[in-house]
């Protein structure tokens, strides 16, 4: 069994636990692939490393709209990310989006943010990675009026089946986290059910939403076999019916095949 983990952070579990040690209690589970993601400057560069040290890793290069702030700091923040895209291996660019349930960053400033790193992930060939709370509407209303396909996924998918064939139609696909699996998800279980299965991903977001039998505990990659068991239930399928094709779509949408 081999397992794709689209999205974690894994050097915001190193204070308790090395990455090495994360990647072996990962590999045990069947992880054997993962996307580290970086939030601003200094995690991307971070996951960069990372991923220089072990080859089941791969990185990636972003602001996260929570990251962002205001509109006066935003230039240089992106400056940053932009020269640093430039320097090493990056597998996408993100992860980037919109964020209106924290409120931590100008709404304009997230927008500004959003469409440098679309344009960035379309200059360097690279798909991009998107957040989204409380912004759903905002969101698919500022990439439908772009005009263009989106090459990329939507991280932690976390809305009901209405927004499914919009975000499908732009081109993106989407992952599911531990979230799946709690109790009261039952519209984001409704949202995978209904996504083709060639645009599916799942991910950990780890060290974050640990799915429902572990909840409570820092979320690991090697947790990401409860989010499977969640993905496949909630789609009425077995882990084998859909295992190698969520992983074949994550290692083909990263490019990152063996």
């Amino acid at each position: 069994m081999a397992i794709f983990d689209s999205h974690c952070h894994l050097y915001w579990n190193e204070e308790q636990m090395s990455v090495a040690e994360q990647l072996h209690l990962a590999a045990e589970a069947g992880v054997t692939k993962l996307l580290c993601v970086g939030t601003d400057a200094d995690s991307s560069r971070r996951c960069l490393e990372i991923s220089e040290q072990h080859s089941q890793v791969i990185a990636s290069v972003g602001l996260h709209p929570n990251d962002v702030g205001d509109l006066s700091e935003l230039d240089a923040k992106l400056d940053e990310i932009a020269a640093l895209s430039q320097k090493g291996t990056w597998h996408a660019i993100g992860e980037t989006g919109l964020d209106f349930f924290h409120n931590r960053s100008e709404a304009a400033a997230q927008e500004a943010a959003l469409l440098f790193h679309l344009d960035l992930a379309n200059q360097m060939h690279l798909p991009i990675i998107i957040h989204c709370r409380e912004a759903v509407e905002q969101l698919v209303t500022i990439l439908e009026k772009r005009g263009q396909p989106v090459n990329g996924v939507m991280h932690c998918f976390s809305e009901g089946p209405e927004y499914v064939t919009r975000l499908l139609d732009l081109g993106l696909h989407f992952s599911f986290a531990g979230n799946i699996s709690y109790p009261k998800s039952q519209a984001i279980r409704d949202s995978a059910a209904c996504i083709p299965l060639e645009r599916l991903l799942v991910e950990t977001d780890a060290p974050f939403l640990a799915p429902q039998p572990v909840r409570g505990k820092k979320n690991l990659s090697a947790y990401i076999v409860h989010t499977l068991d969640a993905v496949a239930a909630a789609r009425d399928q077995s882990v084998a019916d859909i295992r190698d094709q969520v992983f074949n779509n994550t290692a083909k949408l990263f490019d990152f095949a063996d």
